[in-house]
Protein backbone atom coordinates (compact mmCIF):
# COMPACT_ATOMS: atom_id res chain seq x y z
CA UNK A 1 0.00 0.00 0.00
CA UNK A 2 1.77 3.81 -0.97
CA UNK A 3 0.30 6.98 -0.80
CA UNK A 4 2.10 10.71 -1.29
CA UNK A 5 2.72 13.45 0.13
CA UNK A 6 4.20 17.17 -0.24
CA UNK A 7 5.76 17.09 2.54
CA UNK A 8 6.78 14.49 5.71
CA UNK A 9 7.70 15.67 8.83
CA UNK A 10 8.98 13.00 11.35
CA UNK A 11 8.37 14.14 14.66
CA UNK A 12 5.20 15.15 16.97
CA UNK A 13 7.01 17.55 18.93
CA UNK A 14 7.03 21.54 19.29
CA UNK A 15 9.20 21.67 16.02
CA UNK A 16 7.76 19.28 14.03
CA UNK A 17 3.99 21.20 14.89
CA UNK A 18 5.40 24.85 14.56
CA UNK A 19 6.89 23.13 11.17
CA UNK A 20 3.56 21.92 10.11
CA UNK A 21 0.98 24.62 10.72
CA UNK A 22 3.55 27.07 9.19
CA UNK A 23 3.88 24.82 5.78
CA UNK A 24 -0.21 24.55 5.64
CA UNK A 25 -0.56 28.15 6.24
CA UNK A 26 1.66 28.98 3.05
CA UNK A 27 -0.15 26.54 1.07
CA UNK A 28 2.73 23.83 1.03
CA UNK A 29 0.04 20.85 -0.13
CA UNK A 30 -0.60 17.84 1.61
CA UNK A 31 1.53 17.61 4.82
CA UNK A 32 1.89 14.56 6.78
CA UNK A 33 2.98 14.08 10.29
CA UNK A 34 4.70 10.92 11.46
CA UNK A 35 4.70 10.65 15.38
CA UNK A 36 5.78 6.87 16.55
CA UNK A 37 3.99 7.83 20.58
CA UNK A 38 1.64 11.04 20.80
CA UNK A 39 2.48 14.37 20.48
CA UNK A 40 4.83 15.89 22.81
CA UNK A 41 5.99 12.31 24.10
CA UNK A 42 9.70 13.35 23.53
CA UNK A 43 12.01 16.23 24.43
CA UNK A 44 8.94 18.72 24.65
CA UNK A 45 6.83 17.67 27.14
CA UNK A 46 9.34 17.27 29.43
CA UNK A 47 10.91 20.79 28.60
CA UNK A 48 10.62 23.25 31.87
CA UNK A 49 9.58 25.67 28.95
CA UNK A 50 11.89 28.55 29.95
CA UNK A 51 11.66 31.25 27.36
CA UNK A 52 14.64 33.59 28.14
CA UNK A 53 16.17 35.60 24.95
CA UNK A 54 19.64 36.28 25.76
CA UNK A 55 21.48 35.10 22.77
CA UNK A 56 25.13 35.64 21.78
CA UNK A 57 24.15 36.18 17.96
CA UNK A 58 21.83 38.11 15.84
CA UNK A 59 19.92 35.43 14.34
CA UNK A 60 19.11 33.73 17.33
CA UNK A 61 18.34 36.95 19.00
CA UNK A 62 15.74 37.70 16.05
CA UNK A 63 14.69 34.36 16.09
CA UNK A 64 13.58 34.33 19.80
CA UNK A 65 12.17 37.75 20.02
CA UNK A 66 9.68 36.22 17.38
CA UNK A 67 9.06 33.41 19.52
CA UNK A 68 8.14 35.17 22.74
CA UNK A 69 5.70 37.38 20.75
CA UNK A 70 4.10 34.67 19.04
CA UNK A 71 3.64 32.41 23.01
CA UNK A 72 2.36 36.08 24.22
CA UNK A 73 -0.32 36.46 21.06
CA UNK A 74 -0.80 32.70 21.11
CA UNK A 75 -4.64 32.36 20.62
CA UNK A 76 -4.56 35.18 18.25
CA UNK A 77 -2.04 34.15 16.25
CA UNK A 78 -2.12 30.03 16.31
CA UNK A 79 -5.25 29.32 18.62
CA UNK A 80 -5.47 27.50 21.75
CA UNK A 81 -2.98 28.19 24.95
CA UNK A 82 0.25 29.07 25.22
CA UNK A 83 0.43 28.92 29.16
CA UNK A 84 2.73 31.75 28.75
CA UNK A 85 3.65 33.89 32.22
CA UNK A 86 5.22 36.86 31.66
CA UNK A 87 7.29 36.58 35.29
CA UNK A 88 10.78 38.32 33.84
CA UNK A 89 14.24 36.42 33.47
CA UNK A 90 16.63 37.40 35.30
CA UNK A 91 20.27 36.04 34.53
CA UNK A 92 23.40 35.97 37.07
CA UNK A 93 27.10 36.13 35.57
CA UNK A 94 30.25 35.34 37.12
CA UNK A 95 32.52 38.96 36.60
CA UNK A 96 34.62 36.94 34.45
CA UNK A 97 31.53 36.64 32.43
CA UNK A 98 30.51 39.88 32.26
CA UNK A 99 32.36 41.79 29.85
CA UNK A 100 30.88 38.94 27.05
CA UNK A 101 27.18 39.59 28.52
CA UNK A 102 27.90 43.10 27.73
CA UNK A 103 28.02 42.43 24.16
CA UNK A 104 25.55 39.99 23.88
CA UNK A 105 23.15 42.60 25.72
CA UNK A 106 24.17 44.72 23.03
CA UNK A 107 23.25 42.39 20.13
CA UNK A 108 19.98 42.55 22.53
CA UNK A 109 18.72 45.95 22.01
CA UNK A 110 20.16 46.19 18.48
CA UNK A 111 17.47 44.08 17.56
CA UNK A 112 14.67 45.05 19.53
CA UNK A 113 14.64 43.15 22.75
CA UNK A 114 14.16 45.22 26.36
CA UNK A 115 17.29 43.95 28.65
CA UNK A 116 18.91 45.90 31.42
CA UNK A 117 22.41 45.24 32.92
CA UNK A 118 21.74 45.18 36.77
CA UNK A 119 24.55 45.35 39.44
CA UNK A 120 24.10 42.40 41.73
CA UNK A 121 23.08 45.15 44.49
CA UNK A 122 20.18 46.52 42.41
CA UNK A 123 18.42 43.01 43.06
CA UNK A 124 17.00 44.71 45.96
CA UNK A 125 14.26 45.73 43.80
CA UNK A 126 13.55 42.78 41.66
CA UNK A 127 14.24 39.77 43.73
CA UNK A 128 16.04 40.58 46.75
CA UNK A 129 16.20 37.18 48.15
CA UNK A 130 18.51 36.23 45.29
CA UNK A 131 22.18 35.25 46.73
CA UNK A 132 24.59 38.12 45.24
CA UNK A 133 28.10 36.64 46.41
CA UNK A 134 30.18 35.70 43.16
CA UNK A 135 27.89 37.61 40.76
CA UNK A 136 29.32 40.42 38.49
CA UNK A 137 26.31 41.50 37.31
CA UNK A 138 22.43 40.10 36.36
CA UNK A 139 20.74 40.64 33.22
CA UNK A 140 16.70 41.24 33.46
CA UNK A 141 14.75 40.72 30.76
CA UNK A 142 11.12 42.18 31.81
CA UNK A 143 9.20 40.69 28.74
CA UNK A 144 10.47 36.92 29.23
CA UNK A 145 9.29 34.26 31.35
CA UNK A 146 7.48 30.49 30.35
CA UNK A 147 5.12 28.52 29.03
CA UNK A 148 3.59 25.28 28.55
CA UNK A 149 5.40 23.09 25.57
CA UNK A 150 2.72 20.70 25.40
CA UNK A 151 -0.12 23.10 25.25
CA UNK A 152 1.55 25.00 22.40
CA UNK A 153 2.41 21.88 20.45
CA UNK A 154 -1.48 20.49 20.82
CA UNK A 155 -2.41 23.97 19.59
CA UNK A 156 -0.22 24.11 16.19
CA UNK A 157 -1.27 20.44 16.24
CA UNK A 158 -4.88 21.81 16.24
CA UNK A 159 -4.75 24.77 14.10
CA UNK A 160 -2.70 22.47 11.59
CA UNK A 161 -5.37 19.62 11.20
CA UNK A 162 -7.66 22.56 10.44
CA UNK A 163 -5.74 23.85 7.83
CA UNK A 164 -5.41 20.14 6.74
CA UNK A 165 -2.21 18.23 7.63
CA UNK A 166 -2.70 15.15 8.47
CA UNK A 167 -0.93 14.01 12.28
CA UNK A 168 -0.79 10.42 12.34
CA UNK A 169 0.28 9.17 15.94
CA UNK A 170 2.20 6.00 16.84
CA UNK A 171 3.19 5.89 12.96
CA UNK A 172 7.30 4.94 13.42
CA UNK A 173 8.95 5.54 10.75
CA UNK A 174 11.21 2.09 9.25
CA UNK A 175 12.94 3.56 6.60
CA UNK A 176 13.72 6.22 4.35
CA UNK A 177 13.64 5.72 0.51
CA UNK A 178 16.42 6.68 -1.16
CA UNK A 179 17.14 6.51 -5.03
CA UNK A 180 19.69 8.34 -7.07
CA UNK A 181 20.49 11.19 -5.26
CA UNK A 182 17.73 12.08 -3.75
CA UNK A 183 15.09 11.61 -1.08
CA UNK A 184 11.75 9.70 -2.66
CA UNK A 185 9.47 9.22 0.76
CA UNK A 186 9.71 6.66 3.42
CA UNK A 187 7.80 3.48 4.72
CA UNK A 188 5.95 2.81 8.39
CA UNK A 189 6.54 0.35 10.80
CA UNK A 190 3.17 -1.71 9.06
CA UNK A 191 4.97 -1.65 5.69
CA UNK A 192 3.45 1.56 4.33
CA UNK A 193 5.05 3.60 1.88
CA UNK A 194 4.19 7.68 1.89
CA UNK A 195 5.96 9.03 -1.62
CA UNK A 196 7.46 11.99 -0.98
CA UNK A 197 10.51 14.33 -2.30
CA UNK A 198 10.43 16.35 0.53
CA UNK A 199 10.98 14.60 4.18
CA UNK A 200 11.60 16.55 7.43
CA UNK A 201 13.33 15.21 10.49
CA UNK A 202 12.22 16.83 13.30
CA UNK A 203 12.32 13.87 15.40
CA UNK A 204 14.41 15.35 18.41
CA UNK A 205 15.90 12.94 20.77
CA UNK A 206 15.93 10.61 18.17
CA UNK A 207 17.02 12.57 15.12
CA UNK A 208 20.16 10.43 14.55
CA UNK A 209 18.73 7.11 14.01
CA UNK A 210 16.63 8.79 11.72
CA UNK A 211 19.13 10.64 10.09
CA UNK A 212 20.86 7.13 9.57
CA UNK A 213 17.48 5.56 8.09
CA UNK A 214 18.71 8.07 4.86
CA UNK A 215 22.29 7.65 5.12
CA UNK A 216 22.77 10.86 7.08
CA UNK A 217 25.16 11.52 10.28
CA UNK A 218 24.11 13.96 12.57
CA UNK A 219 26.95 15.24 15.11
CA UNK A 220 24.49 14.59 18.40
CA UNK A 221 24.48 13.71 21.38
CA UNK A 222 21.49 12.43 23.42
CA UNK A 223 22.22 14.35 27.09
CA UNK A 224 20.37 13.36 30.61
CA UNK A 225 18.89 16.72 32.22
CA UNK A 226 17.25 15.89 35.30
CA UNK A 227 14.54 18.29 36.64
CA UNK A 228 13.47 18.23 40.14
CA UNK A 229 10.56 19.49 41.72
CA UNK A 230 10.22 21.37 45.02
CA UNK A 231 7.54 23.12 46.84
CA UNK A 232 7.98 26.72 48.56
CA UNK A 233 7.29 27.41 51.94
CA UNK A 234 4.43 29.87 53.19
CA UNK A 235 7.67 31.83 54.54
CA UNK A 236 9.14 32.10 50.95
CA UNK A 237 6.28 35.09 50.07
CA UNK A 238 5.35 35.62 46.41
CA UNK A 239 6.53 33.59 44.12
CA UNK A 240 9.93 34.39 42.49
CA UNK A 241 10.81 35.47 39.00
CA UNK A 242 12.84 32.72 36.47
CA UNK A 243 16.41 32.99 37.52
CA UNK A 244 18.91 31.59 35.80
CA UNK A 245 22.16 31.34 37.72
CA UNK A 246 25.28 31.25 35.46
CA UNK A 247 27.87 31.68 38.33
CA UNK A 248 27.07 28.80 40.10
CA UNK A 249 25.50 26.70 37.62
CA UNK A 250 21.75 25.83 38.49
CA UNK A 251 18.24 27.52 37.50
CA UNK A 252 14.76 27.95 38.80
CA UNK A 253 11.38 28.39 37.52
CA UNK A 254 8.43 29.25 39.03
CA UNK A 255 4.79 26.83 39.10
CA UNK A 256 1.60 27.35 39.92
CA UNK A 257 0.79 26.10 43.29
CA UNK A 258 3.81 27.15 45.23
CA UNK A 259 6.13 24.69 43.29
CA UNK A 260 9.40 25.12 41.94
CA UNK A 261 11.38 23.30 39.15
CA UNK A 262 15.36 23.92 39.27
CA UNK A 263 17.96 21.87 38.05
CA UNK A 264 21.35 22.17 36.65
CA UNK A 265 22.96 24.90 34.21
CA UNK A 266 26.31 22.90 33.53
CA UNK A 267 27.62 21.25 31.04
CA UNK A 268 26.95 17.90 32.88
CA UNK A 269 24.61 16.96 29.91
CA UNK A 270 27.53 16.04 27.48
CA UNK A 271 28.98 13.77 29.83
CA UNK A 272 26.18 11.61 30.77
CA UNK A 273 24.88 10.06 27.48
CA UNK A 274 21.09 9.04 27.77
CA UNK A 275 18.88 6.44 25.35
CA UNK A 276 15.98 8.76 24.64
CA UNK A 277 13.53 5.90 25.49
CA UNK A 278 14.23 5.95 28.92
CA UNK A 279 13.27 9.57 28.83
CA UNK A 280 10.72 10.75 32.17
CA UNK A 281 12.76 7.75 34.25
CA UNK A 282 12.92 8.56 38.30
CA UNK A 283 16.04 10.48 39.51
CA UNK A 284 17.58 9.31 42.94
CA UNK A 285 17.51 11.30 46.05
CA UNK A 286 21.37 11.31 46.17
CA UNK A 287 21.19 13.24 42.86
CA UNK A 288 18.75 15.73 44.33
CA UNK A 289 20.28 16.88 47.11
CA UNK A 290 23.51 17.51 45.01
CA UNK A 291 21.18 20.04 42.49
CA UNK A 292 19.21 21.03 45.73
CA UNK A 293 22.38 22.45 46.97
CA UNK A 294 23.14 24.25 44.45
CA UNK A 295 19.44 25.80 44.12
CA UNK A 296 19.76 26.73 47.49
CA UNK A 297 22.87 28.76 47.57
CA UNK A 298 20.98 30.72 44.32
CA UNK A 299 18.01 31.45 46.25
CA UNK A 300 18.53 30.44 49.91
CA UNK A 301 14.88 31.04 50.36
CA UNK A 302 14.35 28.24 48.61
CA UNK A 303 17.08 25.79 51.52
CA UNK A 304 13.78 25.02 53.48
CA UNK A 305 11.49 23.94 50.32
CA UNK A 306 9.79 20.24 50.52
CA UNK A 307 11.23 18.11 47.30
CA UNK A 308 8.65 16.23 45.55
CA UNK A 309 9.84 14.48 43.11
CA UNK A 310 12.05 14.67 39.85
CA UNK A 311 12.45 13.20 36.05
CA UNK A 312 15.21 12.35 33.53
CA UNK A 313 14.53 14.76 31.07
CA UNK A 314 16.79 15.30 28.22
CA UNK A 315 18.83 17.48 25.44
CA UNK A 316 19.72 16.67 21.31
CA UNK A 317 23.17 18.06 21.89
CA UNK A 318 25.13 19.30 19.08
CA UNK A 319 28.94 20.02 19.61
CA UNK A 320 28.48 23.87 19.11
CA UNK A 321 25.06 24.07 21.21
CA UNK A 322 22.99 25.20 18.09
CA UNK A 323 20.63 23.92 16.40
CA UNK A 324 20.76 22.25 12.76
CA UNK A 325 18.76 23.83 10.39
CA UNK A 326 19.41 22.51 7.16
CA UNK A 327 18.85 20.32 3.98
CA UNK A 328 20.68 17.43 4.21
CA UNK A 329 23.49 16.49 1.73
CA UNK A 330 20.84 13.89 0.73
CA UNK A 331 18.23 16.51 -1.42
CA UNK A 332 15.01 16.53 0.21
CA UNK A 333 15.46 15.37 3.27
CA UNK A 334 15.52 18.22 5.79
CA UNK A 335 16.71 18.60 9.32
CA UNK A 336 15.60 20.42 12.21
CA UNK A 337 17.10 19.05 15.35
CA UNK A 338 19.83 19.11 17.58
CA UNK A 339 18.37 22.37 19.56
CA UNK A 340 20.54 21.71 22.49
CA UNK A 341 18.17 22.93 24.91
CA UNK A 342 16.79 25.72 22.72
CA UNK A 343 14.03 23.58 21.29
CA UNK A 344 10.88 24.96 22.72
CA UNK A 345 11.88 28.70 23.27
CA UNK A 346 12.38 29.28 19.45
CA UNK A 347 9.71 26.70 17.94
CA UNK A 348 7.75 29.26 16.15
CA UNK A 349 10.60 31.15 14.24
CA UNK A 350 12.04 27.48 13.78
CA UNK A 351 8.83 26.67 11.96
CA UNK A 352 8.74 30.09 10.06
CA UNK A 353 12.17 29.14 8.64
CA UNK A 354 12.28 25.95 8.24
CA UNK A 355 9.15 26.42 5.62
CA UNK A 356 10.80 29.37 3.89
CA UNK A 357 14.02 26.83 3.54
CA UNK A 358 11.70 24.09 1.93
CA UNK A 359 9.52 26.42 -0.15
CA UNK A 360 12.07 29.09 -1.33
CA UNK A 361 15.42 27.61 -0.63
CA UNK A 362 16.64 30.73 1.51
CA UNK A 363 15.36 31.95 4.88
CA UNK A 364 16.12 35.57 5.00
CA UNK A 365 18.38 34.79 7.83
CA UNK A 366 22.07 34.11 8.05
CA UNK A 367 22.08 30.49 7.77
CA UNK A 368 25.88 29.84 8.49
CA UNK A 369 25.33 29.45 11.80
CA UNK A 370 22.70 26.03 11.41
CA UNK A 371 24.14 24.71 8.57
CA UNK A 372 24.88 20.84 9.28
CA UNK A 373 28.03 21.52 7.01
CA UNK A 374 29.31 23.76 9.33
CA UNK A 375 30.92 20.53 11.81
CA UNK A 376 33.18 19.46 8.58
CA UNK A 377 34.15 22.70 7.50
CA UNK A 378 36.22 23.03 11.14
CA UNK A 379 33.52 24.93 13.73
CA UNK A 380 35.14 25.77 16.74
CA UNK A 381 33.44 22.80 19.49
CA UNK A 382 31.32 25.28 21.37
CA UNK A 383 29.84 25.16 25.37
CA UNK A 384 26.45 25.91 27.05
CA UNK A 385 27.44 29.06 28.51
CA UNK A 386 28.26 29.71 24.90
CA UNK A 387 24.55 29.24 23.91
CA UNK A 388 24.31 32.67 26.42
CA UNK A 389 26.76 34.52 25.56
CA UNK A 390 30.07 35.36 22.79
CA UNK A 391 32.26 32.82 22.40
CA UNK A 392 34.90 34.41 23.77
CA UNK A 393 33.36 34.43 27.21
CA UNK A 394 35.42 34.19 30.54
CA UNK A 395 35.38 31.23 32.40
CA UNK A 396 32.84 31.21 35.48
Amino acid sequence: MSRTADVVIIGGGVTGMSLAFHLARRGAGRVVVLEKKFLAAGGTGYSVGVIRQLYPHVETCRMVLRSRRVFQEFPELVGGESGYVGCGVLIGVSPAMRPSLERSLRIQRDVGIRAELLEPEELDRLEPRINRSGLGAVLYEPDSGYADPTAVTLGYAGAARTLGVAIEQGVEVAAVRVEGDRVLGVVTHTGERIESRTVVNAAGLWAGPVARLAGVTLPIVVGRHPVFIVRRTPAFGPAHSVYLDLAGGSYVRPEREGLTLTGSLTEDETRHPMDPDLLGGGVGFDEAAVALEKTSRALPALADCRYQHGYAGAYDITPDWMPILDESPLPGFYVAAGMSGHGFKLAPAVGELMTRLIIEGGTGLDRDPFRLARFTAGVSAGSFVNSYLTPDAGAA
